[in-house]
């Protein structure tokens, strides 16, 4: 290698190396809200809370549900992604994640003080072809047991500082402090207003829901979710969208006309034939209708779509519409 050559290689080295270091070394004064307050952190002065862009068609992202904050350095990206998990965690929530990402990742606890634990999950291995590539991932359970998570991923630019971004994503994990948000899974009646008007659902809830309302111009969708313990494997889930245009799932699923079960009982005290698909090797129960509801608004249709992952759980929920209301 020429003189001139060693001194550009050297060059190049140094100022990578001091590149690196200011990406870890950034400082952390710009406070962000992550899952609409219920937790916070601290992150660089430049990055920004920026929701996913929704379809048109689609309700736009539900900040009680995910939180996207994104930081650009020239052309490398950093983004930090939460999701609410609705599951819940004891002080075993180290054991528990060490199970699943033992031999791929390193794991530790990073924060455990004032109700807080979470746990710090680093790959060890990376696909740098990957629009996305995640670096960390840090597990959280808050004050109220429940545990969410956030990841930080960066673009291929930012690969070649791969070791840089772990640290600054680690630093900005660090600075974690509890929000003032609690998920209310207690038994009780919700009361959720139809498009702001006078009249409403009135839904009497067994212990363990959670209720989010996502909405567009002309349609609303209640998302119901169980909170269940991080070691359950069971899930459920229960749609119920207003508006004028709804479509079924099963076709999402691959399922037919041919394939529905019917069965019956009723929505706001009237019956309602239901269409029942199951995939048994699959672990996957459907059962969904669209409910003309006149009652609400003229040419309303309600559609209720309920899954889960065995037979049980969507009796649960028949029995949730069931007992739903319409006050004024």
């Amino acid at each position: 290698m020429t003189i001139k050559a060693l001194f550009f290689s050297s060059l190049f080295l140094l100022t990578t190396q001091v590149f690196g270091q200011k990406i870890s070394g950034l400082k952390l004064d710009n406070k962000q809200s992550i899952l609409n307050d219920k937790a916070f952190f601290q992150f660089p002065n430049d990055a920004k809370n920026v929701a996913r862009q929704a379809d048109i068609m689609s309700a736009d992202p539900n900040t009680n549900k995910e939180t996207r904050i994104i930081l650009d350095i020239d052309k490398q990206r950093l983004v930090f992604f939460a999701r609410e998990l609705y599951v819940t965690s004891n002080d075993n929530l180290l054991e528990i994640i060490s199970k699943d990402n033992s031999e791929n990742a390193k794991i530790k606890v990073l924060t455990k003080r004032d109700t807080l634990l979470s746990v710090l999950v680093t790959p060890k291995k990376f696909d740098s072809t990957e629009n996305a590539i995640l670096v960390n991932n840090l597990y959280v359970r808050t004050q109220d047991k429940t545990v969410f998570v956030i990841g930080a991923f960066i673009n291929p630019d930012a690969f070649k500082h791969k070791e840089e971004f772990q640290k600054l994503s680690e630093n900005v994990f660090a600075s974690l402090t509890k929000g003032n948000r609690k998920l209310n899974y207690k038994a009780r009646t919700e009361i959720s207003p139809i498009f702001d008007e006078k009249k409403q659902f009135s839904i009497a809830l067994p212990e363990g829901y959670v209720i989010t309302k996502d909405k567009k111009y002309d349609f609303e969708v209640l998302k119901f979710q169980k909170v269940r313990d991080i070691t359950d494997t069971n899930w459920t889930s229960l749609t119920i969208y207003t508006g004028n245009h709804p479509s079924y799932f099963y076709g999402e699923y691959d399922f037919s006309d041919n394939d529905a079960v019917k069965t019956n009982s009723t929505f706001l005290n009237k019956s309602v034939e239901w269409l029942n698909f199951k995939n048994v090797e699959k672990q996957f129960y459907l059962k969904e209708q669209k409910i003309p509801s006149d009652q609400i608004e003229e040419g309303l249709i309600v559609h209720i779509a309920m899954l889960g992952n065995n037979q049980e759980a969507l009796n649960e929920l028949t029995k949730i519409i069931e007992n739903i209301k319409l006050t004024e």
